[in-house]
């Protein structure tokens, strides 16, 4: 006997754009999926940056809550996670602007574990070095670009920069990330492999 209830399949989940329709003739379970669907995302882009895991919290909290309220602004010609993570990663701007300096410094930042790799000089992920060597906007840059997998036209709406600037940050921050490696590779005696970028 099969059941009446056939599986879901990708292709029949709605999109995003059908959920913010949805949510806007008032279907709550709509905004509510959209959440589900984003959150992980959006945490693990705000703690990729230099926060502590107070302010991700409440960046993440006024975010979706602004999201919600101002639904209706939303433009569909932008995805949506490209609206959401900029609404987000102005909180989290604005929340570190108005902590003093000194509070700033005495909390515990968010670190992930493999973080802690990087220290004990355990071979850690790109991510990692990324992090410890790259300017906070250079490695938000990339990884809005290649962690999140965004266009570069949606990664300039997020950081509110020109396309151009992206372009020549994502540039410069490949070209760090590679001489460090390569200089590690050297101090290890190994031997860079040619023709990889």
């Amino acid at each position: 006997m099969t059941s009446a209830i056939s599986p879901i399949v990708a292709n029949e989940l709605p999109s995003d754009g059908q959920l913010v329709s949805r949510a806007l003739a008032g279907e709550k379970r709509a905004f509510n999926e959209l959440v589900l669907r984003h959150e992980r995302r959006l945490f693990r882009f705000l703690s990729r940056g230099s926060a502590n895991a107070a302010d991700v919290e409440d960046a993440m909290q006024q975010a979706l809550l602004k999201a919600y309220v101002n639904l209706a602004r939303y433009d569909p010609r932008w995805r949506f996670t490209t609206w959401l993570f900029t609404i987000a990663l102005r909180e989290l701007r604005s929340l570190e602007r108005r902590r003093p300096k000194t509070r700033q410094a005495a909390e515990e930042p968010v670190a992930p574990a493999e973080v802690h790799a990087m220290e004990r000089d355990e071979p850690g992920d790109l991510w990692c070095a990324a992090r410890r060597l790259l300017k906070p906007q250079h490695y938000t840059a990339l990884w809005l670009r290649h962690g999140e997998d965004l266009p570069v036209a949606d990664v300039a709406k997020v950081m509110g920069r020109p396309r151009v600037w992206v372009s020549v940050t994502l540039h410069r921050a490949c070209a760090t990330l590679r001489a460090a490696l390569e200089e590690r590779a050297g101090e290890k005696g190994i031997r860079p492999m040619r023709g990889v970028s």
